[in-house]
């Protein structure tokens, strides 16, 4: 395959997956996907518990596809899971402390993968490769 003749889509779409699967194998030995490291990730910058709902839209997942990954880290008691008494629909959730360890053990290894996979990048390059995105991102929101 010639990745000068790739559209912009397959580029995109062959490197958001390639980006995954680099984590998937860093995180793998500890149990870990890149979408639970995500969470985990998402989860440990909150000071107060997020609803399902709210994670999912931090993640880019759909609703549906939230709970089994929710419900694989609460297994794995890397967060849990409560029901606030005003609202029994709801269900929040919130990083333990071992997953509070968890994610300060990888942090650094993601960050060294993040670093390996844009040392040949240009910060000027990478600047304007994330403002593409950026743009990208809103105007696929808004259709």
């Amino acid at each position: 395959m010639n990745i000068q003749d790739l559209t912009f889509s397959r580029l995109l779409h062959l490197t958001a997956q390639a980006w995954r699967q680099a984590i998937d194998r860093r995180v793998k030995e500890d149990g870990l996907t890149t979408s639970s490291w995500m969470a985990i990730a998402t989860l440990a910058t909150q000071t107060a518990p997020v609803s399902q709902k709210e994670l999912a839209l931090a993640l880019g997942l759909e609703e549906a596809t939230i709970v089994p990954l929710v419900d694989r880290l609460v297994k794995q008691q890397l967060v849990v899971r409560t029901q606030p008494p005003e609202d029994r629909r709801k269900r929040l959730v919130a990083i333990t402390p071992a997953g509070t360890t968890l994610h300060q053990q990888l942090a650094g290894e993601i960050e060294k993968l993040r670093n390996e996979l844009l040392a040949t990048i240009s910060r000027d390059e990478l600047i304007v490769a994330q403002r593409v995105l950026q743009k990208l991102l809103k105007a696929t929101e808004a259709k």
